[in-house]
């Protein structure tokens, strides 16, 4: 840790932003959205705008990990390996998006 105080106290958590991507990655953690409108947006973001979608849901949801695979999403779009995984992470999203019924406007 930077700040030695914080460390004897215990308050300081040094992050792997590379294992939390990994993590998630693998293990399919995203970001709930709390209506279905809000997760179907962020389905339909990846597939027209690969990585979008994810790193909007990774901004709402503060989750810097899901912004990172949003930004890993665009970059490798173009070997459509990134575009596909856009998709699934999408479908994931929406999926996961919780209850509250749907809305058109997200309202």
């Amino acid at each position: 840790c930077i700040i030695p105080n914080l460390r004897r106290y215990g308050t300081c958590t040094m992050s792997n932003p590379c294992q939390e991507v990994w993590d998630d990655t693998t293990g399919q953690k995203v970001p709930k959205m709390e209506t279905k409108s809000w997760g179907l947006m962020m389905f339909i973001l990846n597939i027209f705008f690969p990585g979008i979608g994810s790193i909007i849901a990774g901004l709402k949801g503060d989750k810097t990990s899901t912004m990172i695979i949003g930004v890993l999403q665009f970059c490798t779009s173009w070997f459509l390996l990134g575009w596909l995984w856009s998709i699934w992470w999408g479908w994931l999203i929406y999926s996961q998006s919780g209850g509250g019924g749907f809305s058109a406007l997200g309202v």
